[in-house]
């Protein structure tokens, strides 16, 4: 694998935390790698030492994750990156918040497979109020692979047992309550899941309760073991590995010179300094087509904190029925007041063929 290909994925693994199982594996490389070749290049090129020049100021970073193949987005969050720090604030975009795209109102997750990255973000920008200057799409098989690859995570604390069928999808998952040991393909069931078949249990209830709120939380609860589990200089030989797999399965508009600026403080890269602040406010919508209402105003004053935001975002709230009032909506961290899972569909703007049950 050459270098500028190694440098490249290098840096969008980093700045797609969620997505990658070998962060500070892939730090542990560089910090061995990056000053003798950074040498190197000053001795042997002089002037192209000015590509180095490390980029100081925080930047936001799209990043969405889903089946190539299909374009869906089943995964979208904003981390704003501070290369003077090698930190980063996290946060998580529901995939049915409501948004007004090309004059009409749809669920977020309609952006990408209708317009690509660049309506991506462009909704993103006018829904926060934020500037987003890259994006990350990475095929949600690649998560699946890596874990493989790096041999899975293990003995992981499961809170209910998780079983969901869906034959239209091909979609199985059977998790028993307990400590676990995941494959990939484990990993993955346990990332999809949000409802049961049948009824909740009250326990069940306590962890799930069948919107992508939950299932976020539970999201962001496994990934923080899985780096932390990975972050161990005995997986060193699967780095190559790992990089060409995750390699084959992101599209990005990053550029290898933007990537190098941003990367060049790596060695002051540490888990606490990775701020996953769960879900951006709002609160649920409990009738057909069952969006998630951002709370702009409440959402703008936390990006002008950790995102560099403007606070002018593109109002999306008007043309609501009567249902969008207090006694339907649930706010975002409280427990539903009703079942939002009944006859639930929830990416029905989706680019994803539907079935007869919401789709995890």
């Amino acid at each position: 694998m050459n270098l500028r290909k190694f440098y490249f994925t290098l840096s969008a693994v980093l700045l797609a935390f969620l997505f990658t199982a070998g962060i500070l594996i892939i730090n542990y490389m560089n910090t061995a790698v990056v000053s003798d070749d950074i040498e190197d290049e000053n001795n042997n090129k002089g002037g192209l030492l000015d590509s180095f020049v490390i980029r100081r100021k925080p930047v936001n970073i799209l990043v969405l994750g889903g089946d190539k193949v299909n374009g869906n987005t089943d995964t979208m969050m904003v981390v704003n990156f501070n290369p003077s720090t090698m930190g980063a604030n996290i946060i998580s975009i529901p995939r049915d918040t409501r948004v007004k795209i090309e004059g009409s109102y749809h669920k977020i997750n309609y952006a990408y497979p209708h317009g690509g990255a660049e309506l991506a973000m462009k909704t993103v920008r006018e829904l926060l109020g934020i500037d987003i200057k890259y994006y990350i799409y990475v095929d949600t098989k690649v998560f699946r692979n890596v874990i493989d690859l790096l041999g899975g995570v293990k003995n992981f604390e499961v809170p209910v047992d998780m079983h969901y069928d869906d034959p239209l999808q091909n979609l199985h998952i059977h998790i028993e309550k307990g400590v676990q040991d995941f494959d990939g393909a484990k990993a993955e069931q346990f990332m999809r899941f949000r409802q049961p078949n049948g009824s909740y249990s009250k326990e069940l209830r306590e962890y799930y309760d069948g919107s992508d709120l939950k299932r976020i939380e539970a999201q962001q609860r496994f990934l923080k073991e899985l780096i932390r589990q990975k972050a161990n200089p005995i997986y060193f030989a699967k780095v190559n590995d790992v990089l060409n797999e995750i390699f084959k399965n992101i599209e990005t508009n990053m550029t290898t010179s933007d990537a190098l600026k941003m990367t060049q403080n790596i060695t002051k890269f540490k888990m606490e300094n990775v701020n996953f602040m769960g879900t951006i406010p709002g609160t649920t919508y409990d009738r057909s087509p069952w969006y998630y209402l951002c709370n702009q105003e409440e959402a703008a004053e936390l990006m002008k904190q950790y995102f560099n935001g403007t606070g002018n975002f593109v109002d999306f709230s008007s043309g609501l029925s009567q249902g969008s009032s207090s006694n339907t909506a649930v706010k975002n961290n409280t427990k539903p007041a009703k079942d939002v899972t009944k006859n639930n569909p929830s990416n029905s703007d989706s680019g994803v063929g539907k079935t007869n049950k919401p789709q995890p």
